[in-house]
């Protein structure tokens, strides 16, 4: 049984293992003492070659009191850099050599806006053959690591730059102009039938002239998460009613009232015209819809509507002057909507289920 220099047992090396820190202190010892690599070798029970190894891997240049060097081996620095390696063993990129792989995801995350996983989901959808596929969780480490060329400036959400702070609760200062949503139905709540939709407006400021210019309305079912989205002259009641009236009548009085079964929104002063929003602009006398008012200052009553303005966000960011952007342009970006896989819908688009439901109206 062999001991090292304090005494203790030396631990008997194996094939395949690494060396430990009191063979290196015997390789220091030995060497200082002259011995061959064979020899050394030998005393430890390894290969010839582990110790030409150790050596050239803790080898530094001493210099002796009287200013001459000489090729020493630091038990020390063979074991940091022993350690070094080991840390940077792994496993290798998965992604590996699939560089159509990486292509489109760079392309579906940075050029279309897409997120790491409505990407991952769009990939496995076009019908294409890639050499590997990779989970939501490696596709957010490579981005992390830079493997990829997606900064984290290029994802639609960061994550951990919300403030916390507890959120001042504002009480309703007076009752809706129509109908509350506590009437709502309660099958509405339940998001298992079709026709139910909210309605915002998206526009570029809240200074008092921004009633004045040109703004966004927007009508999410509730369902289907399907989007609808009309540019506005201005953010007044007037115009609300007029695109109302302008989709009825390129659908249809009968239809509309189908699809649009009831429409949520919230107190703006562009929704204070109940009557003109219900109202048939075709069939006089007649309502065409249902519109119900959620409570003052509780957004998660339109939460559908909510999430669909941050993704017209990723194209429009607060402060874009609206009066510069066109119909066309606002016609890409509700298709661009209406085609992007949802994770809250199985990894489906909201046009596939709005079409399979328009169907069977």
């Amino acid at each position: 049984m062999k001991h090292n220099k304090k005494g203790n047992v030396l631990r008997r090396w194996k094939k395949g293992q690494h060396l430990k820190w009191d063979h290196r202190l015997i390789i220091e010892r030995m060497r200082l003492d002259g011995a061959t690599t064979r020899k050394i070798a030998e005393a430890l029970g390894c290969s010839h070659v582990t110790i030409v190894k150790e050596l050239k891997r803790g080898q530094y240049i001493h210099t002796n009191p009287d200013l001459t060097t000489e090729v020493r081996y630091s038990p020390e620095k063979a074991e940091r850099r022993c350690r070094e390696n080991l840390a940077a063993k792994g496993p290798q990129l998965k992604i590996g050599s699939d560089f159509e792989l990486a292509h489109d995801l760079e392309t579906l995350i940075v050029k279309k806006h897409f997120s790491p996983a409505a990407a991952l989901a769009a990939v496995r959808a076009n019908g294409k053959l890639y050499a590997t596929s990779i989970s939501t969780g490696t596709l957010y480490n490579y981005i992390k690591g830079y493997v990829l060329n997606i900064l984290p400036r290029h994802l639609p959400f960061q994550k951990g730059y919300r403030r916390k702070g507890r959120k001042k609760i504002q009480k309703q200062k007076r009752a809706s102009v129509g109908t509350s949503i506590e009437q709502r139905p309660a099958e509405v709540d339940l998001r298992k039938s079709f026709g139910h939709w909210e309605m915002d407006t998206v526009y570029t400021s809240k200074a008092k002239k921004a009633k004045l210019t040109p703004t966004l309305l927007v009508l999410t079912e509730r369902l289907t998460r399907k989007e609808i989205i009309m540019l506005m002259r201005d953010r007044t009641a007037a115009s609300v009613v007029r695109s109302l009236n302008a989709l009825e009548r390129s659908m249809g009085a009968e239809k509309f009232s189908k699809v649009f079964r009831t429409i949520t929104v919230d107190n703006g002063v562009e929704f204070s015209d109940f009557q003109g929003m219900e109202n048939s602009a075709l069939r006089k006398r007649k309502a065409r819809t249902k519109v119900y008012y959620c409570h003052a200052h509780r957004s998660y009553e339109r939460g559908s509507n909510e999430n669909a303005n941050k993704l017209i966000r990723r194209h429009l960011p607060k402060g874009t002057d609206l009066s510069k952007v066109t119909q066309r342009q606002v016609a890409e970006i509700e298709d661009w909507i209406n085609n992007y896989p949802r994770r809250i819908l199985n990894w489906k688009t909201a046009n596939m289920l709005f079409h399979f439901f328009m169907d069977r109206l």
